[in-house]
Protein backbone atom coordinates (compact mmCIF):
# COMPACT_ATOMS: atom_id res chain seq x y z
CA UNK A 1 0.00 0.00 0.00
CA UNK A 2 2.73 2.37 0.79
CA UNK A 3 4.15 2.18 -2.72
CA UNK A 4 0.79 3.16 -4.27
CA UNK A 5 0.44 6.23 -2.04
CA UNK A 6 3.99 7.39 -2.84
CA UNK A 7 3.42 7.05 -6.57
CA UNK A 8 0.17 9.01 -6.32
CA UNK A 9 1.91 11.82 -4.44
CA UNK A 10 4.76 11.95 -6.96
CA UNK A 11 2.26 12.01 -9.81
CA UNK A 12 0.37 14.83 -8.02
CA UNK A 13 3.58 16.86 -7.82
CA UNK A 14 4.21 16.41 -11.54
CA UNK A 15 0.65 17.47 -12.37
CA UNK A 16 1.12 20.67 -10.36
CA UNK A 17 4.40 21.38 -12.17
CA UNK A 18 2.77 20.69 -15.57
CA UNK A 19 -0.07 23.10 -14.74
CA UNK A 20 2.41 25.80 -13.69
CA UNK A 21 4.41 25.39 -16.93
CA UNK A 22 1.23 25.48 -18.99
CA UNK A 23 0.05 28.67 -17.24
CA UNK A 24 3.45 30.27 -17.82
CA UNK A 25 3.39 29.41 -21.53
CA UNK A 26 -0.19 30.63 -21.96
CA UNK A 27 0.55 33.90 -20.15
CA UNK A 28 3.63 34.53 -22.34
CA UNK A 29 1.56 33.87 -25.46
CA UNK A 30 -1.19 36.18 -24.18
CA UNK A 31 1.20 39.03 -23.45
CA UNK A 32 2.88 38.62 -26.86
CA UNK A 33 -0.54 38.65 -28.53
CA UNK A 34 -1.54 41.87 -26.74
CA UNK A 35 1.75 43.57 -27.70
CA UNK A 36 1.24 42.55 -31.34
CA UNK A 37 -2.35 43.86 -31.34
CA UNK A 38 -1.20 47.16 -29.85
CA UNK A 39 1.49 47.51 -32.55
CA UNK A 40 -1.05 46.76 -35.29
CA UNK A 41 -3.47 49.35 -33.86
CA UNK A 42 -0.70 51.98 -33.82
CA UNK A 43 0.24 51.23 -37.43
CA UNK A 44 -3.41 51.51 -38.46
CA UNK A 45 -3.70 54.91 -36.70
CA UNK A 46 -0.62 56.16 -38.54
CA UNK A 47 -1.92 54.89 -41.88
CA UNK A 48 -5.29 56.55 -41.30
CA UNK A 49 -3.60 59.83 -40.35
CA UNK A 50 -1.30 59.70 -43.39
CA UNK A 51 -4.21 58.99 -45.73
CA UNK A 52 -6.22 61.87 -44.26
CA UNK A 53 -3.30 64.30 -44.56
CA UNK A 54 -2.62 63.07 -48.07
CA UNK A 55 -6.22 63.86 -49.09
CA UNK A 56 -6.07 67.31 -47.48
CA UNK A 57 -2.74 68.19 -49.11
CA UNK A 58 -3.83 66.86 -52.50
CA UNK A 59 -6.96 69.02 -52.30
CA UNK A 60 -4.89 72.12 -51.47
CA UNK A 61 -2.40 71.27 -54.22
CA UNK A 62 -5.14 71.00 -56.83
CA UNK A 63 -6.61 74.31 -55.68
CA UNK A 64 -3.38 76.08 -56.62
CA UNK A 65 -2.30 73.88 -59.54
CA UNK A 66 -5.55 74.55 -61.41
CA UNK A 67 -5.56 78.34 -61.11
CA UNK A 68 -6.25 79.98 -64.51
CA UNK A 69 -3.34 82.40 -64.01
CA UNK A 70 -0.32 80.96 -62.22
CA UNK A 71 2.56 83.06 -60.93
CA UNK A 72 5.25 82.90 -58.27
CA UNK A 73 3.77 82.67 -54.80
CA UNK A 74 4.79 81.84 -51.25
CA UNK A 75 2.20 81.91 -48.49
CA UNK A 76 1.28 80.15 -45.26
CA UNK A 77 -2.06 79.82 -43.53
CA UNK A 78 -3.79 77.58 -41.00
CA UNK A 79 -6.36 75.32 -42.58
CA UNK A 80 -9.84 76.49 -41.57
CA UNK A 81 -11.31 73.16 -40.51
CA UNK A 82 -8.08 71.96 -38.88
CA UNK A 83 -6.54 74.72 -36.76
CA UNK A 84 -3.57 72.56 -35.82
CA UNK A 85 -2.61 72.09 -39.50
CA UNK A 86 -0.44 74.80 -41.06
CA UNK A 87 -0.32 74.90 -44.87
CA UNK A 88 2.55 76.48 -46.79
CA UNK A 89 2.23 76.95 -50.56
CA UNK A 90 5.29 77.61 -52.72
CA UNK A 91 4.99 78.23 -56.47
CA UNK A 92 8.22 78.85 -58.37
CA UNK A 93 9.38 78.66 -61.97
CA UNK A 94 10.54 75.13 -62.64
CA UNK A 95 14.00 76.23 -63.75
CA UNK A 96 14.61 77.59 -60.23
CA UNK A 97 13.84 74.20 -58.72
CA UNK A 98 15.21 71.44 -60.99
CA UNK A 99 18.27 70.89 -63.14
CA UNK A 100 18.10 71.87 -66.78
CA UNK A 101 18.40 68.31 -68.16
CA UNK A 102 15.22 67.33 -66.29
CA UNK A 103 13.32 70.12 -68.07
CA UNK A 104 13.71 68.67 -71.57
CA UNK A 105 11.15 66.69 -73.53
CA UNK A 106 11.83 63.35 -75.20
CA UNK A 107 12.83 65.26 -78.33
CA UNK A 108 15.36 67.34 -76.40
CA UNK A 109 13.36 70.58 -76.31
CA UNK A 110 13.47 72.67 -73.14
CA UNK A 111 10.06 73.04 -71.49
CA UNK A 112 9.10 76.69 -71.12
CA UNK A 113 6.64 78.42 -68.79
CA UNK A 114 6.61 75.55 -66.33
CA UNK A 115 5.98 76.00 -62.61
CA UNK A 116 6.70 73.84 -59.59
CA UNK A 117 3.75 73.85 -57.17
CA UNK A 118 4.45 72.57 -53.66
CA UNK A 119 2.14 72.34 -50.66
CA UNK A 120 3.69 71.58 -47.27
CA UNK A 121 1.52 70.55 -44.34
CA UNK A 122 2.91 70.87 -40.81
CA UNK A 123 1.08 69.76 -37.68
CA UNK A 124 1.77 68.80 -34.06
CA UNK A 125 0.52 65.41 -32.95
CA UNK A 126 1.68 62.67 -30.57
CA UNK A 127 4.11 65.06 -28.85
CA UNK A 128 6.09 65.76 -32.03
CA UNK A 129 5.94 67.80 -35.23
CA UNK A 130 4.99 66.11 -38.50
CA UNK A 131 5.45 67.35 -42.05
CA UNK A 132 4.06 66.08 -45.32
CA UNK A 133 4.64 67.46 -48.83
CA UNK A 134 2.59 67.29 -52.02
CA UNK A 135 3.99 68.70 -55.25
CA UNK A 136 3.45 68.83 -59.00
CA UNK A 137 4.58 70.62 -62.15
CA UNK A 138 2.25 72.88 -64.08
CA UNK A 139 2.38 74.44 -67.54
CA UNK A 140 1.52 78.16 -67.18
CA UNK A 141 -1.06 78.29 -69.99
CA UNK A 142 -2.72 74.96 -69.24
CA UNK A 143 -6.05 76.39 -68.03
CA UNK A 144 -6.14 79.56 -70.15
CA UNK A 145 -8.63 79.92 -72.97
Amino acid sequence: MKKGVTRARRRGGFVLMEVMIALTVFSMVGVSYMVALNDIAEILREMRRDAKMGRILHSELMKYATLPEIEELEESYPLEEKNELEIQVVIRPLEDVVEEQRMTTEKGRVMQQMYHVQVIGTWYEDLRWHERIAETWRYARLYQQ
